[in-house]
């Protein structure tokens, strides 16, 4: 008997030092691999690491290198780079891109950075903003504007859930909008849920974009080989792409339309289509149509462009008044208007 307690001596010696190890190992583990006691926020307080967590959602610890760059004298001007790591085996890096810029009020809907509008899922209330497959972005209260409108946008990997994204990127605004004084007396109130974006399909002969009597916007035999991208009207932004021809927009948000009008360069525009129009060039327009201010606005793809020297290519004034006086019938745009 006296022998085999003294054979429980040594067995001790050593479980002490493997529970001791495992503690470690599990606190390197929460540590590396988790935001358990990681702070709050990133860049400088503006970046919930919860709501990062959320677009990322691959695990991981939440950090933001060197933290934000701003601009000095520009509350809104600053970039930060977030990222999401993790040690466990198969991890891989997740990157978020947020920043703070001033945009022209219809940035959204013209070439450029921006996402094609057609596939983008827009939001309007509490918060106004869109997001795409990897990109979105959220206006700024109009008392946080100085030179021009000021957005929050944000960079997502491709696959992201974009409800999470316009969360982030909303409530990045509300901490911003806080910060510069120019919060609203109700914080900004991002969507519970995203319109889907639709498929792309073949280009109808009766109703291109699903507007009645709207001309095909290139010569007649890219028609077949073309395809269009039509948003369903549910919100006050509609959008509609032909593939490689041309993309439209039509938008009422109120929010949208205080931005693009008090932006710079905003004013008054040759007749569209027998309409007055204002805006900043003779493809991005605002009309008063039955009392209620409407943007319209036209790129141009590479297909079109392209066949520009066909004798059955229209031009692109004769495309943007062909949609401006076809769609504009359907939101009460009248050329007797005075």
């Amino acid at each position: 008997m006296t022998q085999g307690k003294g054979n429980r001596a040594p067995r001790w010696k050593w479980i002490a030092p493997v529970v001791a190890l495992g503690v470690v190992l599990a606190a390197v583990h929460v540590w590396l691999n988790t935001n358990l006691f990681a702070d709050d926020d990133v860049c400088g307080g503006l970046v919930s690491t919860a709501r990062a967590d959320s677009v990322l959602s691959g695990g991981g610890r939440i950090s933001d290198g060197d933290g934000p760059d701003g601009r000095p004298g520009d509350a809104w001007e600053f970039s930060c780079t977030v990222e999401s790591s993790s040690l466990l085996p198969g991890a891989e890096k997740g990157h978020l891109r947020i920043s703070g810029t001033h945009e022209r009020g219809d940035f959204a809907f013209t070439d450029g950075r921006w996402p094609t509008p057609a596939t983008v899922s827009f939001f309007s209330g509490p918060a106004t903003g869109g997001v795409g497959k990897d990109h979105g972005w959220v206006l700024l209260p109009a008392d946080c504007a100085k030179t021009a409108p000021a957005i929050i946008e944000g960079y997502a990997p491709q696959g992201s859930d974009p409800t999470a994204l316009a969360g982030l990127l909303t409530d990045v605004a509300n901490r911003a909008a806080e910060r510069a004084g120019c919060a609203p007396d109700r914080p900004l109130t991002a969507p519970g849920t995203l319109p889907a974006v639709p498929a792309a399909q073949k280009v109808p002969d009766d109703a291109v974009c699903g507007i009645e009597g709207l001309a095909f916007p290139g010569p007649v035999a890219g028609r077949e080989a073309a395809r269009q991208t039509v948003q369903g009207r549910t919100g006050p932004t509609w959008a509609c792409e032909v593939s490689g021809h041309a993309s439209f927009v039509v938008t009422r948000e109120p929010r949208v339309l205080d931005a693009i009008t008090s932006s710079p360069g905003f004013g008054k525009q040759p007749r569209i289509a027998g309409l007055r129009v204002s805006g900043f060039d003779q493809r991005h327009v605002v009309a008063d149509c039955s009392g209620t201010p409407t943007y319209f606005s036209m790129e141009l793809g590479p297909t079109y462009t392209a066949a520009l020297e066909s004798p059955d290519t229209p031009s692109p004034r004769a495309v943007f008044a062909d949609f401006v006086a076809t769609a504009g019938k359907s939101f009460g745009c009248s050329t007797t208007t005075p």
